[in-house]
């Protein structure tokens, strides 16, 4: 919006009185001077938007004085309904909507004044200062002597003795008045305050030793407050200010900007309480910043005394939608350091209590229930820690929540290209803990816990398990829902592996590998890849006697990647036939080779006929209405083959050399198993990730 103001400002007064309306009003009791003084000024001005276009009709306008022609404090707001014509011309008389005017203080001293203009739902435009005739309410103060009445300047008991002396000295001067008595008592420290007009009594302000109290009369800081309400309020109505700021300046120390402290332990009490109203825009409730680079300083921080109840040391709520909301906000610059964008501890053991706490109730967007970022890549550096000291009790050293049908209840993402960052880390000392827990209570395809990485090189894991303990797990997954998906069971068991999926409530097994030795897979398996076996079988039981015997057939064998098509075609009349074979079969197979079986009748003269072509071939030469078995087989050319195509000889890695696949079968130890070579890089890079996390 764009206000082009044409100051009429003028009047404070309506026009002037006429010569017989004067002699009328001074015949009748005049009310006081300052009751006569309308403490109104006129302005006009024209209301258009940005495009310059105007308003019209009733708008809706805040005109706000301010000392400054820029920042500060409002001295006076008033939000009037005025007519804009349809150029958008309006005129206002200030102070019509508020009791007793404009404040006759705000033109009690000799400064400037500028006034601020803002239409409904459009940004404050820039200030104009007032001309002289606004100033005239200074006229009001002659009326007074330093603000106060002329009557409290009269003796309360005239001196009879000095008019006497007066008159017998023959002087025309008047009597001199006494001054008038103040009454009232006070108490030493105290602040006095003006109880009447003539009586002093104690203020709530005690002041001792340098320091001031409000409520106190031991105060502990520089100013201290002590209420039972809200001890210190502050509030902030322009573009840039702050409700409550606090700074500390120190370098050095233990100190905080803000600190606050609550001993209750009623639901909903807190430490420091911030607030940000606004639905958009890159806003917090509670924001803070530490230059001090001395260990436990902090940004904000907030205490929660209690020891049990659901409470907080600092508690965050951010109701935005917008990208980039958050309920908390922490970030540290420093590159160096163990530093940590939010930290959060509680010695709590009660049931749902957590070292630091956050939910974003958005359904929608990119939230967070807890956001942290740091850009150090020092050992012990987090974008969000959480430690909880309790040992007992269902506790969370970080716990995060979200309702988003595409949000994260806890982000953890390391940003890092080099050295041993964690997204998420988490460590557990008790005998029945747990290092990190995930649970999805989603029935569309949740997890409980998700791992991967995009890393294309390295030695990167999705999910790392890792158990210390005889009879521990280093991965363990389930579901306990009857009918839903396996769980999994990983156990490492002596130098093999174990895996078990079990599903339901009473964790009935869908599939189990038995890698430790004796080897076992139960269940249905699904290879994406290349399939590599030193033999292969089907093993059964017997159908003949499938109590006591199993049944073992080998597998077909072949150096190339060969599919195999079979059938049997009755000949027509001619001896001939068409076979038909499915649709994909030329673009899955090349080199094609044939063979024909008469059935029944001896076939000599069988023959192919016409080769593979539109996905059929022609057998001739049988006799007539005779059967025939027939064989096709095809080397697959297929896009997957062709990009990993089986090579029949290979020479092993250099790494690998002197290793076997079966070392027994040559009379060698389990030690030149290949996997032994393999393993030894492995378990190395492994054991340097797991003890230096």
């Amino acid at each position: 919006m764009k206000l082009s103001v044409c100051f009429l400002l003028a009047t404070l007064l309506v026009s002037p009185l006429s010569a017989a309306a004067q002699m009328a009003n001074s015949q009748a009791a005049a009310p006081s001077a300052a009751a006569d003084v309308p403490r109104l000024v006129k302005f006009s001005g024209t209301a258009t938007d940005e495009t310059g276009k105007p308003f019209s009709g009733v708008v809706g306008v805040t005109f706000s004085l301010y000392k400054e022609q820029q920042g500060g404090a409002p001295l006076w707001v008033e939000i009037e309904n005025v007519q804009a014509d349809a150029n958008g011309h309006y005129t206002a008389m200030l102070g019509a909507n508020t009791s007793g005017g404009v404040p006759l203080e705000i033109f009690s001293s000799a400064e400037a004044h500028w006034v601020a203009m803002q239409i409904s739902g459009q940004r404050e435009q820039p200030r104009v200062l007032l001309l002289s005739v606004p100033y005239a309410l200074k006229a009001a103060d002659a009326e007074t002597l330093g603000g106060l009445p002329a009557s409290a300047f009269v003796h309360a008991t005239p001196n009879p003795a000095a008019g006497v002396a007066a008159a017998n000295a023959g002087s025309s001067a008047p009597a001199t008045p006494s001054p008038a008595a103040v009454s009232g008592r006070g108490t030493k420290n105290y602040i006095p305050i003006w109880t009447s007009g003539t009586a002093l009594g104690n203020s709530a302000i005690y002041q001792t030793s340098g320091q001031v109290g409000v409520g106190t009369k031991t105060p502990g800081a520089e100013v201290d407050s002590v209420s039972t309400g809200i001890a210190v309020r502050g509030i902030s109505s322009g573009k840039t200010g702050v409700g409550v700021l606090g700074n500390a300046t120190s370098s050095s120390g233990v100190n905080f900007g803000v600190s606050g402290q609550s001993a209750s332990m009623t639901t909903g009490a807190a430490g420091v309480a911030g607030r940000e109203t606004a639905t958009t825009g890159y806003v917090f409730g509670i924001s803070g910043a530490a230059n001090s680079t001395t260990n436990f300083s902090a940004g904000v921080s907030g205490s929660e005394s209690a020891t049990t109840g659901q409470v907080y040391g600092v508690v965050g709520v951010s109701n935005s939608t917008t990208n980039g909301a958050a309920a908390v906000s922490g970030y540290e610059p420093a590159t160096t350091g163990a530093v940590f964008g939010v930290n959060g501890s509680t010695p709590s053991s009660s049931n749902g209590a957590a070292g630091m706490n956050g939910y974003a109730a958005a359904t929608t967007g990119a939230v967070y229930g807890v956001n942290g970022g740091t850009a150090s890549t020092t050992n012990g550096a987090a974008a969000v820690n959480g430690f909880e000291g309790a040992a007992t009790g269902q506790v969370y050293g970080v716990s995060g929540g979200t309702s988003s049908t595409s949000g994260t209840g806890v982000l953890g993402f390391a940003s890092a290209t080099s050295g041993n960052t964690d997204g998420v880390l988490g460590f557990s000392s008790s005998p029945n803990g747990t290092g990190v827990i995930g649970e999805a209570a989603s029935t569309g395809g949740g997890y409980g816990v998700f791992g991967g990485t995009s890393a294309t090189t390295g030695f990167t894991v999705g999910v790392f398990g890792q158990s210390a303990s005889s009879g521990g797990v280093g991965v363990l997954g389930k579901t306990v829902t009857a009918g839903g998906t396996s769980g999994l069971f990983v156990n490492q068991a002596g130098s093999g592996l174990i895996l078990q999926g079990q599903s339901g409530n009473n964790f009935q097994q869908v599939f189990y590998v038995d890698a430790s030795g004796n080897g076992g897979f139960s269940g249905n398996l699904n290879v994406t890849g290349k399939l590599t076996k030193g033999s292969g079988s089907f093993k059964i039981d017997h159908p003949l006697d499938p109590a006591n015997k199993y049944l073992s057939h080998s597998f077909v064998e072949s150096p190339d990647m060969m599919n195999v098509y079979s059938g049997v075609v009755m000949l027509d009349a001619h001896g001939s036939a068409w076979v038909t074979l499915p649709d994909y079969f030329e673009a899955l197979n090349r080199d094609f080779r044939y063979q024909l079986t008469a059935v029944g009748v001896p076939g000599p003269n069988l023959y192919i006929a016409m080769k593979v072509s539109g996905n059929r071939f022609k057998i001739a030469g049988g006799k007539p209405r005779s059967e025939v078995s027939w064989q096709v087989t095809g080397i697959r050319h297929d896009a997957y083959a062709n990009a990993y195509r089986i090579p029949t000889e290979e020479d092993k890695p250099a790494a690998e050399q002197g290793y076997y696949l079966h070392p027994e079968v040559f009379g060698q130890p389990d030690s030149k198993r290949i996997q032994a070579a393999s393993q030894k890089a492995s378990a190395r890079d492994q054991l340097a990730k797991a003890s230096n996390p």
